[in-house]
C-alpha cells in the first residue's frame, strides 16, 4: 500500500514537472509525444501568440477550415460580459462570421454602449444591441433574453462569459462566476426549447484552465470555474436536451491579456502576488484574438460539439478531459 501511494505521488510530481517544462519551452508539441490521453485537433502557435496552423493527434482525413467557416444566417447570439476583453472579442468574431444579430450584455453600461456603437459602425446598426445586465440577477438575465428575442428573433447561441476574480469577495465571485452562468444557461435552455418557440441552439460557458487544474493562489476562483465545467458537462449528458437540439461547450483559456488580470484581487497579496507573477512569466499571456479564434472553432467545428476545450500558449487547443 505504501509503495502504491509513493508511486501515485511520484506520478503526480512528474506530471506537474512536465506541465511546467512544456510551458517553459513556449512552443507547441505533438500530442502523440506529450500525452496520449488528449485527442482531436490541436493548434500550433506562431510567436507564442496567434493560432495559425492545425495538426492532428493521429492520422485522419478530417479537416476544418476556420477561415472559410460561417455561421448559419439566422444565428442570434447573446454574449455576457461583452463590453470589453474576451466577451467583446467573441461578439466581434460572431459578427464577422455572419451572425444575424448579437446582444451585448454587461453590467458596465457606458463601456457596453461604446462597444455596441463600435461594432454597429463596423458590422451594421441592425445587427448589434446592448442591454445592461448584472448576471447575478435572474430578472436582469431574463430581460436580456426577452429584448434580444424581440429585436432579432429566436435565440440560438448563448455565451456565458461574464466573470471576475476577487478572492476577498467570495459571495460576489460565486454569484457572478457560478450563479450567473447557471442563470444564463437555464434561461438559454428555456428560450431554445420548443415551448418558447425555440429550435434548439448552442450554449458556450467560459471557464478557465482553473476549471480542471487547481491553483492554490486563487482557490475561490478555481472552485467557481470547476463548477462551470461541472455544470456544463452535466448538461452535456442530459438526453432530454439533446432531443431538443440544445448542445453545449466549455472554453477553458489559460492566462489572457485582459483587464481581468488587472482587476484581480488576491486574498494574501503580500506573498501570493509574487507567486502569481512568477506563474504568469512561466505560462505567458495570450492575446484576446487567440482565444477568439479558439472560441470560433468551438462554435463552428462539429468535432468539438459537446466537449471541453482548453487553450494554452504552449499547447494550443486540446481536450483536457479526454481519456
Amino acid at each position: 500500500m505504501v509503495g502504491r501511494r509513493m508511486n501515485i505521488v511520484l506520478i503526480t510530481i512528474i506530471q506537474r514537472a512536465l506541465y511546467l517544462y512544456r510551458n517553459l519551452l513556449g512552443v507547441t508539441q505533438s500530442l502523440n509525444s506529450v500525452d496520449s490521453r488528449r485527442i482531436g485537433p490541436v493548434c500550433s502557435c506562431h510567436d507564442n501568440q496567434h493560432i495559425v496552423t492545425l495538426t492532428m493527434a493521429s492520422p485522419s482525413t478530417y479537416s476544418f477550415d476556420i477561415a472559410r467557416a460561417k455561421l448559419p444566417p439566422d444565428t442570434v447570439a447573446i454574449v455576457t460580459g461583452a463590453a470589453e476583453g474576451l466577451g467583446k472579442g467573441f461578439a466581434e468574431g460572431l459578427l464577422d462570421k455572419g451572425a444575424k444579430g448579437v446582444c451585448i450584455a454587461d453590467v458596465n453600461e457606458p463601456l457596453g454602449l461604446k462597444t455596441a456603437q463600435e461594432l454597429s459602425d463596423r458590422f451594421g446598426r441592425d445587427r448589434v444591441i446592448f442591454v445592461k445586465c448584472d448576471v447575478a440577477s435572474a430578472a436582469q438575465v431574463e430581460a436580456v433574453f426577452a429584448k434580444a428575442k424581440e429585436r432579432f428573433g429566436a435565440i440560438n447561441l448563448v455565451v456565458n462569459n461574464a466573470g471576475l476574480c476577487n478572492e476577498k469577495e467570495i459571495e460576489q465571485t460565486i454569484n457572478v462566476n457560478v450563479t450567473g452562468v447557471a442563470y444564463g444557461t437555464y434561461t438559454a435552455i428555456k428560450y431554445m426549447s420548443p415551448a418558447e418557440g425555440g429550435t434548439g441552439g448552442k450554449i458556450i460557458n467560459i471557464a478557465s484552465v482553473a476549471g480542471f487544474h487547481p491553483f492554490e493562489i486563487v482557490p475561490v476562483y478555481t472552485a467557481s470555474k470547476f463548477a462551470v465545467v461541472g455544470l456544463t458537462r452535466s448538461l452535456m449528458a442530459d438526453p432530454r436536451l439533446k432531443e431538443k437540439g440544445i448542445t453545449f461547450g466549455a472554453l477553458c483559456p489559460s492566462l489572457v491579456d485582459t483587464r481581468l488580470l488587472e482587476k484581480l484581487v488576491l486574498r494574501h497579496p503580500e506573498g501570493d502576488q509574487k507567486k502569481f507573477d512568477d506563474n504568469s512569466q512561466i505560462m505567458g499571456k495570450m492575446d484576446v484574438s487567440t482565444i477568439r479564434d479558439a472560441f470560433l472553432r468551438l462554435v463552428l467545428d462539429d468535432s468539438w460539439c459537446g466537449k471541453v476545450m482548453a487553450v494554452d500558449r504552449s499547447q494550443g487547443i486540446f481536450d483536457p478531459l479526454a481519456q
